[in-house]
């Protein structure tokens, strides 16, 4: 599965005051920023150098560009305050937001983003440094944060959708929208029950590895969800790639795939949208590894 691929805004683009809040907030002015092209925001996402030799890296956007994704960011905002400090975790510098444009600055990780196919090595890294960050964020340090299964009902409900709209399925899942429609339902059920803070959004591009850390970047949809969640979801990134380790013996598991695998079906078939242009093919693309998976794991 390719690594997801947005049309991001050039830092020089943001507005004046956006660009003055992060001088004055690195305490120099910005003589260096690369854009940042992993994900879907078409907002700035770009790693900065000061004049003094600072580093930083800054995430900002307004409601033109994407009305909802300065929520995003305010989600990712509140999420990084009561996380806090984490070796799994980016440095918070510093937070912007005039009511329109929304920004975050954050430490800048000199590494690279897990490769696709993925090697074992990395896989493996990730994996215990996700088993490690999971634990310690269950129970969930942000209490008020969006419950999964509440703020996801729709996507992971879209089985509906898919037999209402005849959207064609992999020809071993034809016959089974019904069943798999249930299968999601549970999912769901088991995913209300979580006490843990969950990424909620684990892919390789959300992801940097240095040679001693293993770093959970954009944490924009956090939310409480099972402590097993994001271990599932970023397996489904995975897959096809490397081995896989035993999944928990629990019954949300394949229910949480097979609501992925109409979510992402399903929105394949939507219109474009011309600030995400890349979305709807990485949405298929996506869907046919979690049917693949999904039949595996049903035998």
């Amino acid at each position: 599965m390719a690594h997801a691929l947005g049309t991001r805004l050039a830092y020089e683009q943001a507005p004046a005051r956006v660009r003055a809040w992060v001088e004055r907030s690195l305490g120099a002015s910005v003589v260096s920023a690369s854009t940042q092209l992993g994900g879907f925001s078409p907002g700035v996402a770009a790693r900065l150098v000061t004049a003094s030799g600072r580093r930083a890296f800054v995430k900002a956007v307004g409601p033109e560009l994407n009305p909802g994704t300065p929520d995003l960011i305010r989600n990712e905002i509140t999420a990084m305050q009561a996380i806090g400090p984490l070796p799994q975790t980016p440095g918070l510098y510093g937070v912007y937001d005039d009511g329109d444009w929304v920004g975050i600055l954050l430490e800048d990780i000199s590494g690279y983003v897990p490769p696709h196919p993925w090697h074992q090595h990395d896989a493996s890294r990730v994996l215990d440094a996700l088993a490690d960050l999971s634990e310690s964020l269950d129970p969930a340090p942000w209490s008020e944060a969006p419950v999964a299964a509440e703020r996801s009902q729709g996507f992971l409900s879209r089985w509906e959708k898919v037999i209402a709209d005849g959207v064609a399925v992999p020809d071993w899942a034809a016959g089974r929208e019904q069943e798999f429609a249930e299968l999601a339902q549970t999912g769901l059920d088991e995913l209300s029950k979580g006490s843990a803070l969950a990424h909620w959004d684990l892919r390789a591009d959300n992801l940097l590895l240095t040679e001693d850390r293993v770093v959970f970047v954009d944490w924009a949809h956090a939310s409480i969800a099972p402590v097993w969640t994001d271990t599932v979801i970023l397996c489904g990134d995975m897959y096809e790639s490397v081995d896989l380790p035993d999944l928990p013996d629990e019954p949300g598991v394949n229910g949480l795939i097979a609501g992925l695998c109409a979510g992402y079906l399903w929105g394949s078939t939507q219109p474009p949208q011309p600030s995400i242009p890349t979305m709807r093919p990485w949405q298929y693309e996506t869907a046919q590894v979690h049917f693949d998976w999904l039949r595996e794991r049903l035998g």
